[in-house]
């Protein structure tokens, strides 16, 4: 199978695509897109992600793939070792929901799209995303207590799942926007274990930046 990702560096959703395709250890090329220049949005980028935002998956001649989870999940089917998912089905459901605390409760809120749309004040953008960025990762560490995860190496057990795939790129996130983490220490423990790892190591945005 041939395989190509398009993504950006510092994208999000690019990253879990990039660590998941790490975890599972298939063979694909990368192609950057730069949303900087919106490169996303030319012609020849849109015929292959209509919606205009990365990451986006090609394989072979069927027609490409978009949306970073609907993406992984097509991984976990076609490569189903290591699994992203673990359990029973209420440990599987305990995985989407904390993927999905991220996935749509706050990534989507930072976009270069909807922060472009609130301000072109890079103050009441950072201000912004810090608010939705605060918030969810208070209900993911809120999720985790309730689940009895303290004391677990990722969110709910020793091994990466969808979750972190999800969360680790949000943390990063975080930490960009100065988040103050202390008061998401289980979050944290996450993000320091898992890039102690060489597949998130190797999928992080530093290992992609543009050179100058």
């Amino acid at each position: 199978m041939a395989i190509t990702l398009y993504h950006y560096w510092r994208s999000s959703a690019s990253w879990r695509v990039r660590w998941g395709l790490e975890l599972k250890k298939i063979p694909h090329q990368k192609i950057a897109v730069d949303l900087l220049t919106s490169a996303e949005k030319q012609k020849e980028y849109l015929e292959k992600n209509p919606s205009g935002y990365v990451p986006c998956l090609v394989v072979d001649a069927h027609p490409p793939l978009a949306e970073s989870l609907a993406i992984l999940e097509w991984l976990e089917e076609n490569y189903p070792e290591p699994s992203f998912f673990q359990g029973d089905s209420f440990e599987r459901a305990l995985i989407r929901r904390l993927a999905e605390t991220v996935n749509s409760g706050i990534q989507p809120l930072q976009n270069l799209d909807v922060t472009r749309k609130l301000s072109e004040d890079k103050t009441k953008q950072a201000e912004w995303i810090q608010h939705w960025v605060i918030r969810g990762l208070g209900v993911y560490e809120a999720i985790l207590r309730e689940a009895g995860r303290d004391r677990t190496k990722f969110s709910v057990s020793d091994q990466p799942t969808l979750a972190d795939l999800c969360l680790i790129p949000q943390v990063y996130s975080a930490h960009r926007f100065q988040v103050d983490m202390k008061y998401f220490p289980r979050c944290q423990a996450i993000y320091e274990a898992a890039l102690a790892t060489p597949e998130c190591a190797a999928a992080r945005p530093e290992a992609f930046q543009p050179k100058a």
